[in-house]
This record gives C-alpha cells, sequence and structure tokens, in this order.
C-alpha cells in the first residue's frame, strides 16, 4: 500500500512539473513550430534564415518549415518572427513590438499568449545576429562551430522561457573589421570547397562583426569590383579597404585604367598631372557607387602598391614637409570627390596612418581632413604591436573619430603559424587608443584565420561593448564554451602561460604593457635563414636589417652586445617554458570530454608544441653555427627538432583542414620544408668534412 502511495505521490509530481514547465516555456519540437520571414526580406537575411533551419538540423534532425506569412494569433503552431526593422513588412505591426536601440541593436523575446518568439533587428545586420544570437543560445551552436570542429549535441525539444527577452545595444564600435593577410595557407584551402570559400563570413556574422578590408576591388572596364566582394554582399558585410587603397584602388592598376578604359598610352604619374588623378579616381568613386555594396571609404595618397608616393612620382619634392604638404591636399581632393558623387555632405570615411605616413603625422606636419564621420585610423607599431608614437602625442580635441589597426599577424617578422599577441595585449592597445577618443573603427590582421580565431573572437567582443569586457572574463567563458565547465579555469591558465612562454628578447618600454616585445615563429625563420647564409664565418651579431627596414635594430630587437648568445640565453629559457606547458596540455587532454580535444589539441596544445620543438632546433642550430667541434651533433638535433614542429603543425591538418600547410611548402611564409632542407644541406656539408 505504502509502494502504491510513493508511486501516485511521485507520477503527481513528475506531471506537475512538466504542466508548470509548459507553462512557464515555449517547447519547440519536431512538428509543432515554423519560421515565418517575408518573402521582401533581404537576401543576407533569408541566407542567415536558411543556416539556422541548417542548425536545427545538426542538433535535432529536422529541418523547420518557412513561411512568409505568420498565422492568426488563435492558431496552435509556435512560430519563430524574423523582423527587420528597416525594411517594410506588411505582416508585422511593428508599432507591437518591443524597442530596440540603434543600427546592429537586436532582441529576441517570447510572447506566450500568441506562441510567438520575435527575433528582431534594427537594421539588416541587427536581425542576423539576432538570428545567431538564438542558434547559439538555444540550439548550442557556438560561433566557432567550423574552426572548432564541433560536434552537436543532439535534442528533441528546446524549452524556450516565457520570459524570455535578450536585448543587445548597439555595438561601440561600429566598424569591426577582419583583414585576411598573407594567407598563402587559407587562399588554396578556401579553394577546394563552396564551403571552405564562404564559412568564415558565417563566422564573422556568429561573432557579430561587420566588415571585411582587403586591397584595390575596382576593375576594369565596366564600372565593376571584383568577385570577391559579391561574398561579402551575399553575407550583408561591409567593405573596406587598405592603407595603400585610394576609393578601393591603387596606382598598381594604373596603366590598366588608362590602356582598358581609355584605350589610350598612359601618362606619366606626375602629381602636376592632377587632372589625370582626378579621373583615376572619379573612375574608382563611380564603380564603387554604381555597384551598391555598402563601404566604408578610404583615401589615401600613396604610390605604386605598398609604397611612398614620392617612389613612384618623379617630381615629388624632397623635404618631409613638403611632400605631407602634397598628401594633405591629394586627401582633401578625393574627399571632396566622394561628397560630391554620394551626395552626402558627411560620410563615414577613414584615412590610415602606417608608415611614412605615421611619421609624419607624428611630427605635425600631416593635417588630414577633420570631421564628425571622419575616422582617423592609428596602426600599431610595425614589428612589435603596441600604440605608436603618433597616437600617443594625438591631440584630443581634433574633431574626428578613431579607428586602430592591430596585427595578430604580420608578414615579415610576427606570428604567423602560431598565435602570440594574446587577448590581453590586444585589450590594452584597443583600451589605450579609446582612451584618447573614442573608437569608431577595429581592424585585426587575421592572417589565416584559423590560428588566430581565439583572439579574433576576444576582439569581436570586445568591440561590440568596451565598458563591460574583460580578457580575464572573455577567456574564461571561451573556455567553458569550446572545453566545458569543469577544465575551464586549467585551460585558461594554460593559455597564459603559453603567451608567456614566448622569448622578450627587449624589455618592455611602453608603460602599464605586458609582452612588448616578443619573438614570434618569423623572427625564427629569418634567423635560420640569415645565419645559414653565413654558415663558414661565426660573427656574434650575424643579424642585419630585413629589406626596407626603415627603424635600425627594429627587425630583432635583440638586447645586448651579442645577438647569438642573446638568441641562445633565450632560447633556453624559452623551450624550458614551452615544454612545460606541452606537457601540461599533454596530460589534460585525455581528461577532456572528448568532443572538445581536437579543438584543443588544434587551438592550444599543437602550437604550444611546434613552439618548443622550434625553439629547441633554433638552439641547437645556433650551437652549430657558434661551436665547430659538435656541429654535425647539434645540427642533427636541430633537424629532429624542426621535424617535430612540422609534426606538431600537420597533427591538427583533419577532415575539413586535411592538406591545410599545403601552401606553406610552396610558397610560406616560414616554408619549414625549406628549413629543413636548408638544415639537410648543411649537415651533409660539414658531415662529410
Amino acid at each position: 500500500m505504502k509502494n502504491k502511495r510513493f508511486i501516485f505521490l511521485l507520477l503527481f509530481i513528475i506531471r506537475s512539473v512538466w504542466i508548470f514547465a509548459c507553462m512557464n516555456s515555449l517547447v519547440l519540437s519536431e512538428g509543432n513550430f515554423r519560421i515565418v520571414v517575408s518573402d521582401g526580406e533581404l537576401p543576407p537575411i533569408k541566407l542567415a534564415v536558411a543556416t539556422l533551419q541548417r542548425d536545427f538540423k545538426s542538433v535535432m534532425g529536422f529541418r523547420p518549415s518557412i513561411v512568409s506569412v505568420p498565422t492568426d494569433r488563435e492558431a496552435g503552431s509556435i512560430e519563430l518572427i524574423i523582423v527587420n526593422e528597416s525594411t517594410v513588412n506588411p505582416n508585422v505591426d511593428k508599432s507591437e513590438l518591443r524597442s530596440l536601440d540603434g543600427f546592429e541593436s537586436h532582441r529576441l523575446y517570447a510572447d506566450a499568449s500568441t506562441k510567438r518568439i520575435y527575433l528582431t533587428g534594427k537594421d539588416m545586420r541587427g536581425a542576423i545576429y539576432a538570428i545567431y544570437t538564438f542558434s547559439e543560445k538555444f540550439l548550442d551552436v557556438p560561433p566557432l562551430w567550423f574552426f572548432s570542429s564541433w560536434r552537436p549535441q543532439k535534442k528533441e525539444q528546446i524549452e524556450i522561457p516565457c520570459n524570455l527577452d535578450y536585448f543587445y545595444k548597439s555595438p561601440q564600435v561600429r566598424y569591426r573589421a577582419w583583414f585576411p593577410n598573407d594567407t598563402e595557407l587559407f587562399t588554396p584551402w578556401r579553394q577546394r570547397t563552396l564551403q571552405n570559400n564562404e564559412v568564415w563570413l558565417e563566422t564573422m556574422l556568429r561573432l557579430k562583426l561587420n566588415t571585411v578590408e582587403m586591397e584595390q576591388t575596382v576593375t576594369y572596364p565596366d564600372y565593376k569590383l571584383a568577385e570577391s566582394v559579391s561574398l561579402l554582399h551575399k553575407y550583408g558585410l561591409i567593405l573596406s579597404s587598405t592603407h595603400h587603397t585610394a576609393c578601393n584602388n591603387n596606382l598598381v592598376t594604373w596603366k590598366e585604367y588608362w590602356c582598358k578604359v581609355r584605350g589610350i598610352t598612359p601618362p606619366k604619374l606626375l602629381l602636376s598631372d592632377e587632372k589625370s588623378l582626378r579621373e583615376f579616381w572619379q573612375y574608382s568613386i563611380e564603380t564603387v557607387c554604381r555597384c551598391g555594396q555598402e563601404n566604408l571609404w578610404t583615401i589615401a595618397f600613396r604610390g605604386i602598391g605598398d609604397q611612398p608616393y614620392w617612389a613612384a612620382f618623379e617630381d615629388a619634392p624632397v623635404g618631409e614637409k613638403e611632400r605631407a604638404e602634397v598628401i594633405n591636399r591629394m586627401l582633401r581632393i578625393q574627399l571632396d570627390m566622394i561628397k560630391e558623387r554620394t551626395g552626402n555632405p558627411n560620410p563615414f570615411v577613414r584615412v590610415t596612418f602606417y608608415d611614412e605616413l605615421s611619421d609624419l603625422l607624428a611630427k605635425g606636419y600631416l593635417r588630414p581632413p577633420v570631421g564628425d564621420n571622419i575616422l582617423w585610423t592609428f596602426v600599431a607599431a610595425r614589428r612589435d604591436h603596441y600604440p605608436n608614437d603618433d597616437i600617443v602625442s594625438f591631440d584630443t580635441a581634433t574633431r574626428v573619430k578613431l579607428g586602430y589597426y592591430m596585427n595578430f599577424q604580420f608578414t615579415s617578422t610576427g606570428a604567423h603559424l602560431a598565435a602570440a599577441e594574446g587577448p590581453w595585449k590586444m585589450e590594452f592597445n584597443f583600451r589605450y587608443v579609446n582612451s584618447r577618443r573614442s573608437l569608431a573603427l577595429s581592424v585585426v590582421n587575421a592572417g589565416n584565420l584559423r590560428e588566430f580565431v581565439m583572439e579574433l573572437s576576444a576582439n569581436a567582443s570586445m568591440m561590440w561593448d568596451m565598458v563591460t569586457y574583460d580578457t580575464d572574463e572573455f577567456l574564461y567563458d571561451f573556455c567553458v564554451r569550446y572545453f566545458g565547465k569543469k577544465h575551464a579555469k586549467e585551460v585558461m591558465q594554460l593559455y597564459r602561460d603559453y603567451y608567456h612562454a614566448y622569448w622578450e628578447q627587449k624589455s618592455a618600454e611602453f608603460p602599464g604593457l605586458e609582452c612588448q616585445f616578443i619573438f614570434h615563429d618569423l623572427r625564427y625563420a629569418r634567423v635560420f635563414k640569415q645565419i645559414s647564409e653565413h654558415f663558414e664565418h661565426f660573427s656574434p651579431n650575424p643579424l642585419k636589417e630585413i629589406i626596407r627596414e626603415r627603424v635600425s635594430g627594429r627587425s630583432f630587437r635583440i638586447e645586448g652586445s651579442n645577438q647569438v648568445d642573446s638568441l641562445l640565453s633565450g632560447m633556453e629559457r624559452t623551450f624550458g617554458r614551452f615544454d612545460k606547458v606541452a606537457q601540461r596540455c599533454a596530460e589534460l587532454m585525455p581528461r577532456l570530454p572528448e568532443q572538445y580535444r581536437c579543438f584543443f589539441h588544434d587551438n592550444l596544445s599543437a602550437p604550444c608544441h611546434y613552439m618548443a620543438a622550434l625553439s629547441h632546433s633554433l638552439y641547437h642550430f645556433l650551437r652549430a653555427y657558434k661551436y665547430t667541434e659538435k656541429r654535425t651533433e647539434h645540427l642533427d638535433l636541430s633537424i629532429e627538432y624542426l621535424e617535430t614542429a612540422q609534426e606538431a603543425l600537420y597533427s591538427t591538418q583533419h577532415d575539413i583542414f586535411t592538406d591545410w600547410y599545403a601552401g606553406d611548402k610552396s610558397h610560406g611564409k616560414f616554408n619549414i620544408p625549406a628549413k629543413l632542407t636548408l638544415l639537410h644541406n648543411l649537415r651533409d656539408r660539414y658531415g662529410e668534412k
């Protein structure tokens, strides 16, 4: 009798809990809900809705139906209503919607009385962000699902609280950009499949970014932008241009314009021929306007490619003040032309202070245009990335908004095959710039992307809300998201120790900044190359500045009077630190749940093992260079460790990332196979003696 009473009581409790849950949530299951999006909605929003369908398929095993008109409020089916407030939608009474903020703000909320879940955005991207926020919050699809080799946790139903109301105000930073650069890995990989080619743009939107920076995109002769821009249009992203690209074009195409558009012999590049320069820029501006691509204008005056203009114009002045005056005039001309063609008296326009422009600005010679929507874009110092002199000396009373460009990857001497800068350094840089004046543009050099996805995620989070962002809090949440709560703090500490394992070859100089100067992997590559070219003749200071280095000592920034001894000491310290972190990664790996191991290996463990082995390899290479009596022994060890470093990287080539490093073999910035050949040649040479 007592057992029957107990069973009855248990069933009563279960039924009561079930009824209470149903009263307090909308339960989505197969066949009981659909997605509502207007037929007239913009294509990028429809693309995001189709992606949401795919997310449902991954998690719940089916694709919910999509309709264009909501049902009567009395109908039984649950509906996910997609609303873009900036477009006309006759099926939605926008006066009944809950309020939003400014641009790109979005909201997710439930109306239990009508069994509707609203995903609303102030504009196109706001609506897209609402869609992807729903996917992350309720389907548990992380923004880095693709790059993290995410495996969906299957669900038969999803409960949406009846009091759901997530409200996201407009981001603090209006333009939040990636610049994929030096993409010898990324470019061939993208060409393999349609998904590879486009998924990074979806990832940007899931992270709530909105801008892609590109080189020149104007083509000839029919007023069209490059094919690559069509993908930005497809996904609803903004186009911007690099520091040497004026009005989406560069003087590298000067001759092509005159031949293909005008059918005449190209005139010489002369400052005195301002008429021809104006015509060249006018075609570029007209092309952008005709294509209808959302564009953040860049005004610039540099030479052919990435060089000062005085390298291309034979009548350029010699003095710095006079050179700056020419730039001042050309920037004003371009801005006036943009205003006239667009009919907008106050367009958003950026000017980027890179290399010689940074120097001229810091000296007070460069006087770019000012205005409420003019974005003075400062660039982190070259080689090592910290606020440069121009932003330090910036007059905060200047009536402009600020932009900031920071390298996670750097072409010649920076991080490339393994992340090195870290999210703390990123936060310091952007907070410093924002302290000078309000930040409106963020650009991060993202390299081949895959190596830097954690740092890129941190930047995306900070640029949306700089007030509440904290790197430690971000990293903890990131580790919970991608590695599970149980081990999140342990993984977080491993990330911190990984970044602090890099050799700091020079003492920090910028107040409050940790790890200002670090020895990135491309610096390792240059040491291998430069010393091997003169291996027979020992010098305590064999390293030379790289080509076109403008600041003495900047290429390597090694303290001390003996480069070789400093390197040997530095490598011995750094491989010891990397070894310890790599060992802790190996010990944690089997304790992680299986679904988290792949990304942990790819994003943290493998790079740590790579840098440990690379440091050992360079150490023994330097020993072989300095000490002739055990030269072949140290060369053998250098080869062995470099092969281990290569194996660590290649172990991340799996599934969709098979052959990821194919580009490094042919024309890579590091090119490990070439460095191994170099070492083998040295070993063969000295092994015969």
